[in-house]
């Protein structure tokens, strides 16, 4: 009686690791593919990341020459000032005009 009870509990702790074997493999089968799904995903946002790089490596350049025009506007205050004086004079009475001093225009008249 004993050897029967010995062989059962022999065969059912071996049914017992069969199982949880067989649940750790299919554990691990489901991480492998869970692993291989984020994997393509990360590959995709890696491609939108580099996609976002050139983009802003774009936006910085850009940003960079329109401050260089900004600058170049501010140094030409004095042109755009005398444009700005010129459009509010008849162009048939001028008969020539000049800025002086940088600062102030100078339009002589017919």
């Amino acid at each position: 009686m004993f050897k029967w009870i010995l062989c059962i509990a022999f065969v059912l702790s071996l049914l017992f690791c069969g199982w949880r074997e067989y649940d750790a493999q299919r554990r691990l089968e489901v991480l492998r593919a869970d692993i291989t799904d984020r994997r393509a995903e990360l590959q995709s946002l890696h491609d939108i990341d580099q996609e976002l790089r050139v983009y802003m490596m774009q936006k910085d350049a850009l940003q960079k020459r329109i401050d260089l025009i900004n600058q170049m506007k501010q140094r030409q205050r004095t042109a755009a000032s005398a444009i700005a004086k010129l459009s509010g004079v008849e162009p048939t009475t001028i008969e020539s005009a000049a800025v002086v001093n940088n600062t102030e225009l100078v339009i002589n008249r017919r």
